[in-house]
C-alpha cells in the first residue's frame, strides 16, 4: 500500500512547521540533513522536491549532500532512484544527475551488521559508509505505524 500524495505532502508540511516551531529551522535550511528510512517508491523525496518547501536556490545543495532515502527491496530502490532523479531534472532543469543519496540496505539493521554486500556494490556500500557517518540527521520524514494496535499478524 502507497501513502496518498495528499498525506505525503500533509506530513512534510507538518515537520516542516514542527522544525520551525521547536527549532528555529526549516527542511531547507543548510545542515538539516532529511531522512527516508524505508522509501518505497520514493514518494516522500519526491514530494519533498516538488512541494517548493525547498526553494530552487537550496535544492541543488540539499539534493547532493543532505537528503538520504533507504530502501531494501530492490526493484523499489531502483523505482525510487529514477522518480527521485527525473523529479529533481524536471523541477531544477539541470541535467539529469543521479541521486547520491539513495541506499540499498534494511535501515533497522545497517548499524548492527557489517555491509554483506560491499564487493559487489561498491558505490552502494560508500553510500551507506557515509550515511553511518553522518552525526546530524535531524529529520526522518516516512509513514507512521498505520498498523498500531492491530490485532491480525
Amino acid at each position: 500500500m502507497y501513502t496518498p500524495v495528499e498525506i505525503v505532502d500533509f506530513i512534510l508540511h507538518s515537520a516542516d512547521a514542527a522544525l520551525q516551531e521547536h527549532f528555529g529551522t526549516r527542511l531547507a535550511d543548510k545542515n538539516v540533513h532529511i531522512l527516508d528510512p524505508f522509501t518505497g517508491t520514493g514518494t516522500f523525496p519526491v514530494r519533498l522536491i516538488e512541494t517548493g518547501l525547498i526553494p530552487a536556490d537550496k535544492l541543488p545543495y540539499k539534493y547532493r549532500h543532505e537528503l538520504h532515502a533507504n530502501e531494501i527491496v530492490l526493484l523499489a530502490y531502483y523505482i525510487a532512484a529514477i522518480n527521485i532523479e527525473e523529479s529533481f531534472h524536471r523541477v531544477t532543469g539541470q541535467d539529469y544527475e543521479p541521486f547520491p543519496g539513495i541506499v540499498l540496505t534494511d535501515t533497522f539493521q545497517m548499524y548492527e551488521q557489517e555491509d554483506r554486500i560491499q564487493d559487489q556494490l561498491k558505490e552502494n556500500s560508500r553510500r551507506r559508509t557515509h550515511q553511518r557517518s553522518l552525526q546530524d540527521i535531524r529529520v526522518i520524514i516516512g509513514n507512521p505505524p498505520y498498523s498500531a494496535g492491530q490485532t491480525s499478524a
